[in-house]
């Protein structure tokens, strides 16, 4: 990674019912829950139908937040869970990148995979 300036970008999926974000550098929190609320709208019309949805994050180029980020990733994820949210695919996370996650994750449906053909496999298994 050459910088640690926040970079994001987000895509909806209509035919797969799956948002893809990509995310990288560090955050602060101001910033994060700008993303995150960005977020929120791209999944909006998810939402506003009832309809399940997956996540997929590309994060090769995140790296750990502080705990106020993380605690502000953690509300988000909860509240989309309660929304629609089925799964979370985490793509090419850094080592500690994973273990946040993990902790930030416990008792979602969150796996990592290095690949996003991989992720996108179990996203849409059932």
């Amino acid at each position: 990674m050459s910088t640690l300036a926040p970079s994001q970008t987000i895509k909806r999926d209509d035919l797969r019912d799956e948002l893809y974000f990509s995310i990288g550098g560090f955050w602060p929190h101001e910033e994060m829950l700008g993303f995150l609320n960005d977020l929120s709208r791209a999944a909006g019309p998810f939402i506003k139908a009832k309809k399940p949805f997956v996540s997929i994050g590309n994060f090769t180029d995140f790296v750990p937040q502080n705990r106020e980020t993380a605690e502000a990733i953690r509300d988000s994820l909860l509240l989309a869970a309660k929304n629609g949210l089925k799964r979370f695919a985490v793509v090419n996370a850094a080592p500690l990148v994973t273990l946040q996650y993990r902790r930030i994750t416990k008792d979602m449906d969150v796996e990592f995979f290095e690949t996003e053909s991989a992720a996108r496999a179990w996203l849409h298994a059932d």
